[in-house]
């Protein structure tokens, strides 16, 4: 699938829906979970993907093969990103893990198993520390017969049985303790790191709720994430738009009308519907796009193809249907230099901006 394609979700009835008493996400096995996440973490760090929650949601539900849709669309994603966006995962977790919007749901049995598995080390532990506790005592019990004076005619066995004792009691500890080194490397911090994410899932919200794009914390990080794949040689594009004279409609027609105005343009946005594209409200009434794995020429040609949809929307008054006002959009659009830091790639867009605005609104101006 070629840069800014469109990209369609799957139909209803595929295997995307949750079947009766399927878990799509936690398999009832701790060591099969166990495996999965020595499966799943390799991948995500090869593609620079944070271990958050949903991130581990997906990439469990991508190396088990029980989605092969999803298994589709997120190879098809790593191939135009190089990674996977924040707002991408967002919305694959949405579709595929969690399509009945149980989202909390989804996440507490990824919990629940994750807790299965620090109860599973934890199980190790113990065992281990009486396997600690056993062989002491073995020790104990073969120092005392080596000081004991030897059994008539039974000194050669004594020393034997007591050797054998040591060597079956040694190679039982060592294997006890190779496992539980083994499980606490492979899973102890990372297991305990999602955790924590998981209870601050709640506080890392990357959707305006208003326009239904993503928010500034989403641009924020996903830029950065976008830019060390731009540092790659992954093209990486920057539009930043701003709803021109947004003022007046808030003064002229009150504050409802206002956020109107915001949600028309954040359906437009939503509706590009491509691969390769991410839409953002970067505050107020302005908003971002990034597009990654495409050429300058396809950006603009999305740019202004936007434009002009925005400007063929009609506000009207609800009650009269009078057309109230013209909506426009001016959009400043920068191409990523490869060494330059995310600040400076914002102001170059944000300049560009500025430029069509001073020349007039309802334009494209690209950076130099």
């Amino acid at each position: 699938m070629g840069p800014y394609e469109d990209h369609k979700p799957p139909v209803t009835g595929s295997c995307v829906q949750r079947t009766p008493g399927r878990e799509i996400v936690i398999s009832a096995s701790v060591e099969k979970a166990a495996e999965r996440l020595r499966k799943a973490v390799p991948i995500m760090v090869k593609h620079g993907i944070p271990v958050t929650p949903v991130n581990y949601a997906l990439w469990y539900t991508y190396v088990s093969n029980d989605d092969p849709t999803l298994n589709r669309r997120i190879d098809d994603i790593v191939a135009t990103y190089g990674t996977v966006p924040f707002s991408r995962a967002a919305d694959l977790f949405r579709e595929h893990v969690s399509p009945d919007g149980e989202h909390d749901a989804a996440l507490a049995r990824v919990k629940e198993d994750l807790e299965k598995m620090v109860q599973g080390i934890g199980q190790e532990l113990n065992a281990t520390l009486s396997g600690t506790r056993d062989f002491n005592t073995l020790l104990d019990e073969c120092s005392r017969d080596l000081r004991s004076p030897p059994s008539s005619g039974n000194s050669f066995e004594d020393v034997f049985g007591t050797v054998e004792k040591l060597l079956q009691g040694s190679t039982a500890m060592h294997e006890s303790s190779a496992r539980f080194e083994q499980k606490l490397k492979t899973a102890n911090a990372e297991i305990r790191r999602l955790r924590d994410e998981m209870d601050a899932l709640r506080h890392n919200a990357m959707h305006d709720e208003l326009t239904g794009v993503n928010n500034r914390r989403a641009f924020d990080t996903e830029l950065a994430q976008l830019a060390q794949q731009a540092a790659r040689g992954v093209p990486l594009h920057l539009a930043m738009l701003d709803i021109d004279h947004f003022k007046q409609f808030n003064d002229r027609f009150g504050h409802q009308v206002g956020d109107r105005v915001l949600s028309l343009v954040g359906k437009q946005l939503n509706d590009t519907g491509k691969l390769g594209v991410s839409a953002y409200r970067y505050g107020g009434e302005e908003f971002a796009l990034a597009f990654c794995g495409g050429s300058a020429d396809q950006a603009v040609e999305l740019c202004e193809n936007l434009r002009m949809s925005v400007e063929r929307l009609a506000l009207k008054d609800n009650r009269s249907g009078e057309r109230l006002a013209h909506i426009s959009i001016s959009i400043g659009l920068a191409s990523y230099r490869i060494g330059e830091s995310t600040d400076e790639f914002v102001a170059r867009a944000d300049h560009a901006l500025y430029k069509a605005k001073q020349g007039g609104r309802n334009r494209l101006c690209r950076a130099e």
